[in-house]
């Protein structure tokens, strides 16, 4: 029998965490399998507690609820792992307080998991559901690059991902807190643990959709993320052990190319393939920045 214990870090955000919550009723459990459920709310006054105690009564798993005074995502994270490994979980499963999961997914989830042998990351799909009357040109930036099956990754986010416990008690892995309030934490996790030797693969029948709302459906607010995992490339990049020089140069040069296509695609009128430039040029941007020591705060203001 192994346990696993799906973690839930959220930030005044009660709405969509019931939501989540709710969906997990209907979850089917794989066979031979223990669900347990740690909310860790990274909000000091605790203001999650009654929508999870609320939601507790009709889920039939044990939930636990926590506060993580230490502000910031990669300190809840940390908090998560630590409460996994206290009530011997054998697997970790993040999933984000504004997705609903389907009903099989963690059948399937787990399921793949067990077909690589129970050691490997299983990172799920995160499927998005935008707000109405989205102009094409921004619903099209949510059509990104897909993912298949099976496909091995250098890395993944907290999104909706297995993580099998001996990452974090062999490995000793944890969430870095350096810098709280700044986003991509989560790759630097998984970069950090395929360097280890860890292998990461995609399973897109383990579905979750991600709730946008419209403050989020925006050009500016795409670009402040572009700008984010730029910074994120540029640490994996060196990383890998590639110069400052070279990285740089690289940057530049993406930068200068995808703006020029940005005004190309704006003279022809062609909205979508002009923000998706303009969005390129913004991640090399901060791929360019990331090199001399460039951060954001992407946590510290909640929407």
């Amino acid at each position: 029998m192994h346990i696993v214990n799906i973690c839930i870090c959220t930030y005044m955000r009660e709405q969509m965490l019931s939501d989540c919550l709710q969906s997990l009723v209907a979850v089917h459990v794989p066979d031979e399998v223990t669900v347990t459920v740690s909310v860790i709310d990274n909000d000091v006054s605790g203001s999650s507690e009654g929508c999870v105690s609320r939601a507790a009564e009709a889920l039939p798993f044990t939930v636990r609820y926590m506060q993580e005074a230490k502000r910031g995502i990669p300190c809840a994270r940390n908090r998560a792992i630590e409460e996994s490994i206290q009530h011997g979980a054998d697997f970790i499963v993040f999933i984000d307080d504004d997705e609903i999961v389907t009903a099989d997914w963690l059948v399937n989830l787990y399921n793949y998991s067990v077909q690589k042998g129970g050691r490997a990351v299983v990172h799920g799909k995160v499927s998005q559901r935008l707000p109405d009357n989205l102009p094409p040109s921004i619903q099209g930036l949510y059509k990104g690059g897909k993912r298949f099956s099976g496909e091995a990754l250098s890395a993944c986010a907290t999104d909706n991902v297995l993580i099998p416990i001996h990452l974090v008690t062999e490995l000793e892995l944890r969430f870095d807190e350096s810098n709280p309030l700044a986003g991509g934490t989560d790759t630097i996790f998984f970069t950090q643990a395929t360097s280890k030797g860890v292998e990461i693969f995609q399973c897109n029948e383990a579905l979750v959709y991600e709730t946008i709302p419209k403050q989020r459906a925006t050009l500016k607010w795409l670009a402040k993320r572009k700008y984010r995992a730029g910074i994120t490339d540029a640490w994996r990049k060196s990383q890998r052990g590639r110069s400052k020089t070279s990285i740089v140069m690289s940057a530049s040069f993406h930068v200068v190319a995808s703006a020029l296509k940005m005004l190309l695609m704006a003279l022809l009128m062609r909205g979508l393939a002009r923000n998706q430039s303009f969005l390129k040029m913004c991640r090399y941007a901060g791929v360019f920045m990331g090199v001399f020591g460039a951060r954001v705060d992407s946590y510290r203001h909640i929407n």
